[in-house]
This record gives C-alpha cells, sequence and structure tokens, in this order.
C-alpha cells in the first residue's frame, strides 16, 4: 500500500495488467509459504539418509556395485523426469483460475443490489457456474495426471528398485571367491590354536575346516542381511525424495506467480511528481496544466489535446463535455493517479489539505459514523487536531444529513455503510469530508448527481463561501452559475476544446448556438416521425408514439 507519488496498490492493475491482485496477496503466498516450509522435511533429511546408505552400501559392495548403484539412481531419476508432468505451470493455471472464481463470486456480494435491481441472478449465476467449471476440470485434470504419475512412480520406486537393489546386494556373495580347503592328513602338525584346551582330544584337520568355512559363511550371511537393511532404508529415502520433487515443481509454479507479483510491483515506476511554486508559503496557491496531454496509462489514444489552463484561487472552473472524452482523466491526472505526457503539472502540496478529489462513487470506509467524515485520517489524528463532535454536527447540518447520528445511533456505531446510507446520502458524506479537511482546491466529479439540485446548490455555495476553489466535473447546466470559468471538451476525437468566461458575450452566444441546434433538430421531429410511419407501413409493423 505504497503512499503517493508510487500508489502501487493503484496502478498494479491498470499499468501492471494484473488481474485478481488479493489472489495474489493471500491465497498464493500462503500456499507458497506452506509448500517452503514443507520443503525440508521432505527433501533434506532424505538427501541426508541417501548420503548416509549409500556410503554404507559402497563399503560391502565395491567398487563395481557403487557405480551400478549410481546408475540405479540415474536411470531412475531420467525416467520420473521424463514421464512427471509439469506440475509447476498447472499449479500455477490453477492459482489464476481460483483467483477468477474468487473474483467472481467477490463482486457478486458488492454488487447485489444492482444485480437484484436488474433480476440478474440468473446471468451471474451462469457466469459463476462458468467459472466454477473451468476451476473444477482443471483440478479433475491434474488429479488425473497425478494418478498416472504416481502409479509410475510407485512401480519405477518400489519394483524397479527392489530387483535393482537385490541384484547388487547379491555381488559380494556371487563374485567373492571361496578358498578351497582340502583334506588334510594326520602328519601335518597343528598349530598352538587348533590344540584346543588341555585335557581335550586335538581336532582333526577337517574339522578346522568345516568351522573356518561355517565363520566365513556366517560373515557373509550378516554382511547380506545388513545391506538388505540398508537396501530398505535407502529405498524409503529415495522414495521421499522422489516424492518430493513433485512438490518441487509445484512450489515452483507458486514460485512463478509470487515472483510476478513483486516483479510488476518493483517494476512500476513512480509517477513524475508536481511542480510546486518557488515560494509556496507566500505565493497564492493555483493549479496549472501547462501544454500536458491527457491519455490512458500505456495507450496511445489522446483523450485532450495539450490542455494549457490556469486556476488561480477564487476562479472556480467548470469542465463539461460529453460522455468519454477524457473529463475524469483531468482530474486523474491533477490527483497524481495518471502522468501526465508532456507538459507541466503545477498544484499545491500533496494532501487533504492541498487538493482534495471528491468521486462520484462515494468510498465508505470500514468504521464508525464519525471515521465516515473525518476519513482519510483516523480517531488519534482528530483528537490531536483538537477538532470536536459539535464540529461534525455542524458540517451534518451543512450537508443536510444532520439526523444520521441520532437514526443510526451515535457516532461511534459501526455498520457496513454502504449499504446503510443511500446513494444521496453517501454523496453528501463525501461533501462533507470535504468541508472537515477544509482543502485549498476541491475537484468534484459529478460528486452530487444523486442529490436534489436545492441541497446540491446550498453545498457549493458554502464550499465557495470557506474560501475552497472548485474545479467541477459536471453535465448539469444549474451548476454553472457557481463558477467563474467553463472548460468544454469537443468530444469530436481530436482531444479539442475551448475555455469562455461564464457571463461574457462569448458564453452566451455559445449558449445560443446551442439552442438553435436543439430547436433545428426539434423542426425535423415530423419528418422523422413520417419516416418512420413509412417504415413501419411497408414492414407491416404496428408502432406507436
Amino acid at each position: 500500500m505504497s503512499s503517493a507519488p508510487n500508489l502501487r496498490y493503484y496502478r498494479i492493475g491498470t499499468e501492471g495488467g494484473l488481474d485478481a491482485v488479493d489472489q495474489y496477496v493471500t491465497t498464493d503466498i500462503a500456499a507458497f509459504c506452506d509448500s517452503l516450509s514443507a520443503l525440508y522435511g521432505n527433501l533434506m533429511k532424505p538427501t541426508l539418509d541417501m548420503f548416509i546408505f549409500t556410503a554404507q552400501l559402497s563399503r560391502s559392495l565395491g567398487f563395481f556395485g557403487t557405480v551400478m548403484l549410481f546408475g540405479n539412481y540415474f536411470a531412475t531419476a531420467s525416467i520420473l523426469r521424463a514421464v512427471t508432468p509439469a506440475f509447476g505451470r498447472l499449479a500455477a493455471v490453477e492459482a489464476r483460475l481460483e483467483g477468477e472464481y474468487r473474483a467472481g463470486v467477490a463482486r457478486v456480494g458488492r454488487e447485489a443490489e444492482e444485480v437484484a435491481f436488474y433480476n440478474g441472478g440468473i446471468r451471474e449465476k451462469d457466469i459463476l457456474w462458468r467459472a466454477y467449471l473451468r476451476l473444477i476440470k482443471h483440478v479433475n485434470s491434474i488429479y488425473k495426471i497425478r494418478i498416472a504419475y504416481e502409479w509410475t512412480e510407485d512401480y519405477v520406486i518400489k519394483y524397479m528398485w527392489s530387483a535393482a537393489g537385490y541384484l547388487l546386494i547379491s555381488i559380494p556373495v556371487l563374485l567373492k571367491k571361496r578358498r578351497n580347503v582340502g583334506v588334510q592328513t594326520r602328519d601335518a602338525p597343528l598349530v598352538p590354536e587348533e590344540l584346543g584346551a588341555p585335557g581335550e582330544t586335538p581336532p582333526s584337520h577337517n574339522a578346522v575346516a568345516q568351522r573356518t568355512e561355517g565363520k566365513r559363511l556366517n560373515t557373509t550371511c550378516y554382511n547380506y542381511i545388513s545391506n538388505r537393511r540398508l537396501l530398505i532404508s535407502l529405498a524409503d529415502a529415495g522414495g521421499r525424495l522422489m516424492y518430493a520433487y513433485k512438490d518441487l515443481l509445484e512450489l515452483a509454479g507458486l514460485t512463478t506467480r509470487i515472483y510476478t507479483l513483486l516483479s510488476t510491483l518493483h517494476n512500476l515506476p513512480p509517477l513524475a511528481d508536481f511542480t510546486y511554486p518557488m515560494n509556496s508559503a507566500t505565493s497564492d496557491p493555483r493549479v496549472v496544466l501547462g501544454g500536458a496531454q491527457i491519455r490512458p496509462p500505456k495507450s496511445t489514444e489522446v483523450l485532450v489535446s495539450p490542455l494549457k489552463i490556469k486556476v488561480e484561487k477564487g476562479e472556480h472552473l467548470m469542465i463539461t463535455g460529453p460522455n468519454g472524452v477524457g473529463k475524469t482523466a483531468i482530474a486523474r491526472v491533477l490527483a497524481g493517479l495518471w502522468e501526465a505526457d508532456g507538459g507541466v503539472v503545477e498544484r499545491p502540496e500533496r494532501g487533504v489539505k492541498g487538493v482534495l478529489v471528491v468521486p462520484q462513487r462515494a468510498y465508505m470506509v470500514v468504521g464508525t459514523l464519525r471515521d465516515q467524515i473525518i476519513y482519510p485520517h483516523s480517531y488519534a489524528q482528530f483528537v490531536a487536531a483538537g477538532r470536536t463532535d459539535a464540529e461534525l454536527m455542524e458540517i451534518l447540518e451543512a450537508v443536510h444529513l444532520a439526523y444520521l447520528p441520532s437514526r443510526e445511533g451515535g457516532w461511534t456505531t459501526r455498520k457496513e455503510w454502504k449499504d446503510v446510507l443511500s446513494g444521496g446520502e453517501k454523496q453528501r458524506m463525501g461533501m462533507a469530508r470535504l468541508f472537515y479537511h477544509h482543502p485549498k482546491f476541491a475537484i468534484l466529479d459529478e460528486c452530487t448527481s444523486a442529490v436534489s439540485t436545492d441541497v446540491e446548490g446550498l453545498m457549493y455555495q458554502h464550499a465557495k463561501d470557506m474560501g475552497v476553489t472548485l474545479i467541477t466535473i459536471s453535465h448539469r447546466p444549474t451548476l454553472i452559475k457557481y463558477h467563474l470559468r467553463l472548460l468544454t471538451l469537443n468530444g469530436d476525437g481530436s482531444g479539442g476544446w475551448t475555455e469562455t468566461r461564464v457571463g461574457t458575450e462569448e458564453e452566451r452566444m455559445g449558449i445560443e448556438t446551442e439552442i438553435e441546434s436543439l430547436e433545428a433538430r426539434l423542426q425535423e421531429v415530423d419528418r422523422w416521425e413520417q419516416r418512420v410511419r413509412e417504415v413501419a407501413t411497408e414492414l407491416g409493423v404496428p408502432i406507436k408514439f
């Protein structure tokens, strides 16, 4: 949640191109940590066991047996590597599909009222069902691939390793040279060790030979049993190590997801900072767009051609024009969310005391009723500034929301305010934040579209009386009288614009020209109605006006 001028939490979706960022931040990181923490038990201990058991077996197997043992390792690893699916890529795709499904569920919960108004439950269910089917089909395909892989893995480790292991431990038994012990005559002298204890009958040479041969056979059997136990332990360690290979591939897929998130965040360049007045402490604040071209991030589409406007203190500006021509884009550039293409952007210091943007869709923070007014300040900052609830009540009276504390149960009441307040109440709450923070400039982006015109006019006049310079984006002609200048975006596809002063001859001529254009269109209504009747008659379709 980096602060200005980076704003990575806002730009990672628009400029970074990452969708469902919450999936990266929550589920993917948790799965990555779980997989990484299990890596020691699944990888390190089996590796140490294999090293120890291999060293012990090498003493009994000799050089030839050791070479065959490592050849078995190589053959097993080659077979499993050849048949191992791309578990890393499959895990990454599963995480992406899960993120899409979670985002769809969250969207329905967030926009439940709008969906209910349109009676779009069936359509939303179909969208979620398709997302769920994509996810579950992918998960089922992973299970099928995993079953086939684990069958192959078990066969190689259990049967191939067992057959190769028994062959290896039989080498000392089958290939070791046997000493030929012949029948000895009694004329040969006995060594002292063969005489036995005093009073005992000396053994014959054949009995000594049989005893020596028995000791050798006992040693061979002991070595065989010991090697067999080492082989069983080695097979268990090798099996766990081979099973860990699949976990490593899944960890690699999750690592790719985390790396994508981190690299995208770090590769977002910081936005260019604003130009501030040289003597900001003594000079009057102003907002300047000097030859700045407005276009979306990572796009060549020009919304507004090089814009040259200067808004001094008290020179209220209204921006109007058709939909989709770039009015809100100007607000984003002035707020520092988008970077201007060339030119100079000058404005007061960052923060709510400099330029405060009030958007059309009011944001309701999680917290108390008091928090809705003082946002983005906390209650501790509210107390430290010496503000009181009585001031907040005066602000609510200015926006005609004085009834809220008594209706909702007081200033400390916690509710889901985005669902409790109506659209008009939420927009008036946005204006209450403006009056609380009292910035030098306020950019009002259709922030009173759901408010009645009488209350809207009172709030605009109150903001002007407070000394706040207004930069308003709106279609309502009734708001023109609260401004001194009018910036009109043409909407002809070339990014053209015109600026006039409200109340001048030029502005009146523009209004008269628009009125004449509308009257000319109204005069053509009868002709177009007649044409519609002719077409309906030819098609045999009834029509009503």
